[in-house]
């Protein structure tokens, strides 16, 4: 007997053909299949060609904003990772500072703004390609130097590498 998939699980091409400019309208899509059908979320994702993770966060984004009463137009020019970062400290209160502060700031900004850090305009990011020896002595070097292990990676990286690097050329 073949099992019962339900017809949830089909993504319509319109929905698709949307992800670009129309992430909203995804997003309110995924929200959707969360709350009604939550066995169908991830392979909605899979249709959609987009990870698990940022199939969450669109639905979050059409969750925050659904009663905000947010232009679209702004919300689609401020773009879904900002959103994304804004979703969790939003609320009527704050809404157009924390709007205005997204659109005129590089995602990264915004996350050291929501964190209450303050952003370096001089601080430079650097991109590691390491084989998975190499990251294995990296990540035990940070680690016993005082990185915190962390779902996503390590916390508290930078300084510790910093620090590590300090004492190399102190020597």
């Amino acid at each position: 007997m073949e099992g019962t998939k339900s017809n949830t699980s089909k993504v319509p091409q319109m929905i698709a053909d949307m992800m670009g400019d129309h992430f909203l309208e995804v997003a309110r899509h995924l929200r959707e299949t969360q709350k009604n059908h939550p066995e169908d979320f991830r392979s909605v994702a899979k249709q959609l060609k987009i990870g698990i993770r940022k199939a969450y966060n669109l639905a979050q984004i059409s969750r925050t904003f659904e009663d905000l009463e947010v232009p679209i137009e702004r919300l689609r020019r401020i773009g879904w990772t900002k959103l994304a970062l804004l979703s969790p400290y939003l609320d009527k209160r704050n809404i157009d500072r924390l709007l205005a502060k997204a659109a005129d700031a590089t995602a990264h900004e915004l996350k050291m703004y929501l964190r209450g850090n303050e952003f370096d305009p001089d601080g430079r990011t650097i991109v590691l390609h390491l084989d998975s020896e190499q990251y294995a002595v990296f990540e035990r070097a940070l680690l016993a130097a005082g990185a915190i292990p962390h779902s996503r990676g390590l916390l508290n990286k930078e300084a510790v590498l910093t620090e590590l690097l300090d004492r190399v050329m102190s020597n």
